[in-house]
């Protein structure tokens, strides 16, 4: 058993130069072959390491990232010439409607409106809600009333205070929706 513990770590050794100096002859063969195809000029040659008992010349990586750089900014440099010109349209884009309105709704993440129906006391009670409300709820409310056609001081449209949606009784879908888009929600 001694002789085998001691010779564990001279075969370990023996391994781990013969695979250093594989690796290293593989990436300098490498590197080289790239460098070469790549590279013009000539650049100067440098050794792997003074400790290893065999050199392989191995090219200096700062002229080839300069290379590829100096490239890449040639390239950039370059005009984008098409076959046929692009006419140049002289219309300004469309004025976007800036509206002042002191309530705003967020859309949902699929980029819908939050207008949903819903159902109470086993679906006799019908009414739609409107989630992801902003701002000053009570304008909104008046508002939304005067749209379709309710008495403002009625309890058709409220105002849950908690949650901050806007209940409206009834199906009313449509025509929220219509609401909404005519003020660019």
């Amino acid at each position: 058993m001694a002789s085998l513990r001691h010779s564990v770590p001279a075969v370990s050794a023996v391994c781990k130069q013969s695979v250093n100096s594989r690796l290293a002859q593989s990436v300098a063969s490498v590197q080289t072959s790239y460098l070469s195809s790549i590279s013009t000029r000539p650049t100067s040659y440098s050794l792997l390491s003074s400790k290893s008992s065999h050199s392989l010349p191995i090219r200096q990586t700062r002229t080839f990232l300069t290379q590829l750089r100096r490239q890449a900014q040639a390239l950039k440099e370059q005009p984008i010439s098409s076959p046929t010109p692009i006419p140049q349209t002289t219309q300004p884009p469309a004025p976007l409607q800036l509206n002042n309105l002191p309530y705003f709704v967020r859309r949902t993440g699929s980029n819908q409106l939050p207008v949903y129906l819903d159902k109470k006391a086993g679906g006799t009670k019908q009414l739609t809600k409107i989630q992801k409300t902003e701002g000053d709820l009570d304008a909104f409310r008046e508002d939304l009333a005067r749209s379709l056609g309710v008495d403002v001081r009625s309890s058709d449209v409220s105002i849950n205070r908690i949650t901050g949606h806007i209940v409206v009784k009834g199906w009313r879908k449509p025509e929220i929706l219509k609401f909404l888009r005519e003020r660019n929600f």
